[in-house]
């Protein structure tokens, strides 16, 4: 199931991140400013935000099996359309369908890990397909500019939805709940669950926590490389920090599962909350040699943090299993906000005042953001339960009508 998960999260994040490649010529073929080439990012962004809670609902209504499946087959859609979008705002559309599919998948994703693998097993196991978004994040940043540079940019597109196709059909296929959780396979929607999920007190204090390190990653990954350019850095050394600031999230991620079964939520996150608001804002500093370590660095602990905030959900106390997708998607749309807000903030103050200020205005609106975990209470401790790394699963419960 595991493996499954991972999957999906590379294949998402991939078709996240593989139209930035092709902003160039994009925005030639189209005849597009640079503001209007960043709606791209924005529209993805903006779908991503506003549909992980419906996401979660589905998932409780109709099962995680089906919604997994689906929510793929939805990004990979999408993604086709765009390939063969023959004007902007078909483009446009279709990045937003896209956006929506991946919204979904990834509060049910982690719902799904979650549910799977708890006790001191559970961070780890996030660790493990948080991994996957920083492998997807990587090859759609660098290793996908290559399929554009050789079959442009709509072949690109189209690769990409291939990969989603094929993730859905493996989730459909074999993707199971674990034993004895009948609940997992869909249930009627009831309000005392909705107010388990959507009241709880530690999955509001770290979905405002992170709000402001998601939004500045996410500007920062896709802008880092242009930003490069502009100074005039060596382009080997701007490649290597568009990969870098990707991949790195890949031992971020696995450090982040180990320290978390060990120390709980709250020091983790904040530890890599306030360093990668450090690393951000020492970037316009740096020299060649320090721009790429401090990429590497930022990549790193985005996905360290990421993947520690990710297990919140699992400890916040009241809520069973089948409302974690609820829950997880709540937590992702508040940090979203900073996805969609951070990016035209960072172009404002850019052009205000300079590259510098607009780095350390990302760094600032992180480590003020972090602070809001301090709010979380009773988490439950790393082995609170029995579940192990064999995918055992929690006590059983059996399904109530649909």
């Amino acid at each position: 199931m595991l493996g499954l998960v991972t999957f999906g999260f590379v294949a998402m994040t991939v078709n996240w991140f593989d139209v930035s490649t092709g902003f160039g010529p994009i925005a030639a073929e189209f005849d597009l400013t640079p503001a209007a080439t960043a709606l791209l990012i924005s529209v993805f962004a903006l779908a991503y935000g506003l549909l992980h809670i419906p996401g979660g609902f589905l998932a409780t209504r109709y099962g995680m099996r089906t919604v997994l499946a689906a929510a793929l087959a939805v990004e990979g859609v999408g993604a086709l359309c765009a390939a063969l979008a023959g004007n902007f705002p078909l483009l446009l559309i279709a990045r937003g369908l896209c956006g929506a599919g991946a919204a979904v998948f990834s509060a049910v994703g982690i719902a799904a890990v979650s549910v799977w693998f708890q006790g001191r097993f559970h961070a780890f196991a996030l660790g493990v397909s948080a991994a996957g978004f920083s492998t997807g994040t990587a090859l759609g940043l660098y290793a996908w500019s290559g399929i554009t540079d050789t079959a442009g940019w709509r072949w690109s597109l189209a690769y990409g939805a291939v990969l989603c196709v094929v993730a859905a059909v493996g989730c459909a296929l074999y993707f199971r709940v674990p034993p004895g959780q009948d609940r997992l396979e869909g249930v009627r929607i009831e309000r005392a669950g909705l107010r388990q999920a959507l009241g709880n007190r530690n999955v509001w204090a770290y979905g405002v926590a992170f709000l402001g390190t998601y939004g500045g990653y996410l500007t920062g990954s896709q802008l880092i490389v242009g930003y490069g350019n502009d100074r005039g850095l060596p382009g080997g050394a701007v490649g290597a920090a568009g990969f870098l600031i990707g991949i790195a999230g890949v031992p971020g991620s696995l450090a982040a599962g180990w320290c978390a079964a060990r120390t709980g939520v709250r020091v983790p996150f904040l530890a890599g909350t306030v360093l990668m608001g450090v690393g951000l804002a020492l970037l316009p500093l740096s020299g060649t040699a320090g721009f790429v370590a401090l990429a590497c660095a930022v990549g790193f602990l985005f996905n360290f943090t990421f993947a520690v905030w990710q297990s919140a959900p699992g400890r916040a106390p009241g809520v069973e299993p089948e409302h974690l997708g609820t829950a997880v998607g709540l937590m992702l749309s508040v940090a979203a906000i900073g996805s969609f807000v951070l990016p035209p903030v960072f172009g404002a103050v850019r052009e205000a005042a300079g590259y510098p200020a607009a780095w350390a205005v990302l760094a600032a609106v992180g480590i003020a953001c972090a602070l809001a975990a301090f709010a979380a209470r009773g988490e439950r401790a790393a082995n609170a339960d029995a579940s192990s790394a064999t995918e055992s699963g929690p006590a059983p419960r059996t399904a109530a009508p649909r």
